[in-house]
């Protein structure tokens, strides 16, 4: 089974390679779900409704195909709805010259290090090998720490296949939001999001370059997997196969997942005694699971819908 590679496709790549410092990245073009199923599912997508607003949580794939719109009319609605739409972060901020000075700094090694210096041999060898079969010299990474450059190769890797980073959920909604005029919200900052791997130790970090290189391979058939589960609303099998992903890494995914929903639901909570409307939209890994923000709100004792 496909392990921390598919949980990459949920929170740092899509954000990552967009800053300029890797070109393109990715998604499967279209689904294998048919439309008969599809319009059979629920959405990744629920309601709160409290004495004086409601509040919508939209799980987002961070980027989609062309082929992949329109949307479901529910998600349309609950954006028309919505006086306030909520982000995880400015996506505008992603193409700044500020955030990728701070992607560089906080991807580059310290004390002039290289990447064979933060690796084991094994490990480089297996980096270099792989670049070679993707056609890119191992030195365009030899400045880089082991986690960016995990994340760099799953998004080679998805260029090479055709993939296309234009069609994002939550970019689509943002744009959105602008043309409308809408108030934007943000939960966290790019420096945020980046720190969850930049503060890997070293180990880890090795650890999970090795992974991913032993799985770049399966990177085709399981984000399909992960879209078919998203297109019908499935969350058992979403969280099947974005969490047991991190079931070697319980410190990364206490950072991605448990530390940031705690975070956020400080401001959710904000958001549900306000007299306006909300879209919250958000990675789909978020909102499932125990400690996934549906289950808190529940365990507030909000009454969560999917539709």
């Amino acid at each position: 089974m496909p392990k921390i590679i598919q949980s990459f496709l949920w929170t740092a790549v899509g954000r990552l390679t967009s800053v300029g410092l890797i070109s393109t990245i990715y998604i499967l073009s279209g689904s294998r779900v048919a439309d008969s199923q599809a319009a059979e599912s629920k959405q990744f997508l629920w309601e709160v409704e409290t004495p004086q607003n409601q509040v919508y949580l939209l799980g987002s794939i961070h980027v989609l195909s062309q082929n992949d719109y329109p949307l479901p009319p529910m998600m349309e609605t609950a954006f028309e709805e919505a006086e306030k739409v909520v982000f995880e972060l400015d996506l505008n901020e992603l193409e700044s010259l500020e955030t990728q000075s701070v992607m560089l700094e906080k991807a580059t090694p310290p004390g002039g290090q290289t990447l064979r210096d933060l690796v084991q041999p094994e490990t480089y060898q297996v980096v270099e090998n792989t670049m070679n079969d993707l056609g890119f010299p191992i030195q365009i990474f030899s400045n880089f720490e082991p986690w960016f450059v995990s994340v760099s190769l799953v998004a080679l890797q998805l260029q090479r296949l055709g993939f296309d980073p234009q069609y994002g959920v939550d970019r689509y909604f943002f744009e959105k939001a602008i043309a409308d005029q809408k108030q934007i919200l943000t939960l966290e900052t790019v420096e945020e999001q980046l720190s969850l791997f930049d503060e890997l130790p070293p180990e880890e970090q090795d650890k999970l370059l090795r992974q991913t290189l032993e799985e770049i391979d399966t990177l085709e058939t399981s984000f399909q997997d992960m879209l078919v589960a998203w297109k019908t609303g499935d969350t058992q099998t979403l969280e099947n196969l974005i969490l047991t992903g991190f079931q070697d890494y319980p410190v990364l995914e206490d950072k991605i997942f448990r530390d940031r929903n705690q975070k956020w639901m400080a401001k959710i909570d904000g958001f549900l005694g306000d007299d306006e409307d909300y879209l919250i939209v958000v990675g789909a890994g978020h909102l499932v699971g125990e400690e996934g923000l549906v289950e808190m709100l529940r365990d507030r004792g909000y009454s969560v819908e999917q539709h």
